[in-house]
């Protein structure tokens, strides 16, 4: 009996001794998913047709490395193939600019004479006046269509060293444009996917995104902390890292971010906030969507627990 009454007294003090949510705690342990620092969608510039795939997912490639060969669709080849002949279409301007210099010439014969006959007293001061004008006004014609000019000739120039970049060779004013093209990567990193339909052969319209590039060292976890926790971690804190994809092989973080809004902003709702860390990944072992376990250190100061 006396046993059982001590069994009873044990039970009844045993929630007072238990660790409970808002009680001290060595750390608040958190969820989130492994992703990339940078990732680049790398986009089609033309309507085209697939050629050969140059790499595969996993791939590390260097800045400007090919991707992909392609050559244009039927339309788009006409298309580029012309404005690669006009040119930078200056041939009416300039036209107007040699009649304007021919008209100047003459203004300025006109002037010399008005103002030789005023200066005599033979002519009147007002007309070397307008003439004088008139000069002036032609000169800031001409100016005006050099600029132009000018303008459309660098337009032109930048979008050849653009083509030149497609292509991968030189191209030239008037020139016949290769037939193939290359895709190339925007960054250093790691090919992180293939679009599911990227084949030779394959269609693709300007703008699609059949290939994607990361960098992968460092990585960055993301997790969702809870309002009452948010407090807790700063810029800068350490935190240690365990991914079950790896056997719970252990990492060290640094919180680089953390948000200012919450996630959600309804009202009848918790808050929780994003926190980012970084992680140094030289060995690739961290990849994009692996789940990550996150040991902040720090108190917990109550409420209802972070999700996980």
């Amino acid at each position: 009996m006396v046993k059982f009454v001590s069994l009873i007294a044990f039970l009844l003090v045993l929630p007072s001794v238990l660790p409970v949510w808002g009680a001290e705690n060595p750390s608040t342990i958190l969820t989130g998913k492994i992703v990339t620092t940078v990732t680049r969608a790398v986009p089609m510039p033309f309507n085209c047709i697939v050629d050969e795939i140059l790499v595969k997912p996993g791939d590390a490639v260097a800045m400007n490395a090919p991707l992909m060969r392609y050559h244009l669709q039927e339309e788009a080849g006409r298309l580029l193939q012309r404005e690669v002949t006009t040119g930078a279409a200056t041939e009416e301007t300039r036209s107007q600019m040699l009649n304007m210099e021919r008209q100047l010439a003459e203004t300025i014969a006109q002037r010399n004479k008005a103002q030789q006959l005023a200066a005599s007293g033979l002519g009147s001061r007002q007309a070397s006046g307008r003439l004088e004008d008139d000069v002036t006004s032609l000169k800031q014609r001409i100016a005006l269509l050099k600029t132009t000019i000018e303008k459309k000739e660098r337009i032109f120039d930048d979008r050849l060293k653009e083509l030149e970049s497609y292509y991968g060779v030189p191209v030239r004013s008037g020139e016949q444009l290769p037939a193939s093209l290359v895709l190339t990567s925007p960054i250093t990193g790691h090919v992180l996917s293939l679009s599911g339909t990227l084949n030779p052969g394959a269609l693709l319209n300007a703008g699609a995104t059949p290939i994607q590039i990361g960098q992968l060292d460092p990585v960055l976890i993301q997790v969702h902390v809870y309002e009452a926790e948010i407090t807790g971690i700063s810029l800068g804190d350490i935190a240690s890292v365990e991914v079950p994809s790896l056997n719970n092989k252990k990492f060290t973080a640094r919180v680089t971010e953390i948000s200012w809004v919450s996630t959600d902003m309804n009202v009848s709702n918790p808050s929780y906030y994003m926190v980012e860390l970084q992680v140094p990944n030289p060995d690739f072992e961290l990849k994009p969507g692996f789940k990550a376990v996150v040991h902040f250190g720090g108190k917990k100061t109550g409420g209802q627990p972070p999700r996980q």
